[in-house]
């Protein structure tokens, strides 16, 4: 891992803060309790959603951790598929779609969201095979 130093005065690529990616990590370890799980899930749509005011931009990292907390903290499945889908999608604008992120998508769904989610057939998860768009800022270092 990376740790950055972000310069606000300076234009430079995109970069991240490890303490947000340790942050979101933490909240998507699984946990049994209810109060436990309300709250990590609030911790961590809480930190996703400070970001842009930060300066700093998501990357591939970013998004699949966010990805892993919807799926270990959200109870209800139709509300977890649809807020998969919402950060999917901004993934996806923001170009930070790599390979680990297709896999743990495929992982994490079921064939029927995998396709409802993306677009294309859980077989086609290789990056190579979608729009280079969504992968314009992706890195396998992410």
């Amino acid at each position: 891992m990376y740790v950055y130093v972000y310069d606000l005065r300076v234009a430079q690529p995109p970069v991240f803060c490890i303490y947000y990616e340790c942050r979101l990590k933490a909240c998507a370890t699984p946990t049994e309790n209810k109060e436990e799980k309300a709250l990590a899930l609030q911790i961590a749509a809480s930190t996703f959603n400070s970001l842009p005011a930060t300066g700093l931009r998501p990357n591939s990292i970013t998004y699949t951790s966010m990805i892993h907390a919807l799926k270990n903290l959200m109870e209800d499945p139709l509300e977890r598929t649809q807020a998969i889908t919402g950060i999917f999608q901004q993934c996806c604008k923001d170009g930070c779609i790599n390979q680990s992120m297709m896999n743990i998508l495929a992982k994490v769904t079921t064939e029927e969201q995998f396709k409802s989610i993306t677009g294309y057939p859980s077989d086609k998860k290789n990056i190579n095979e979608l729009p280079s768009a969504w992968s314009r800022r992706a890195s396998e270092a992410d």
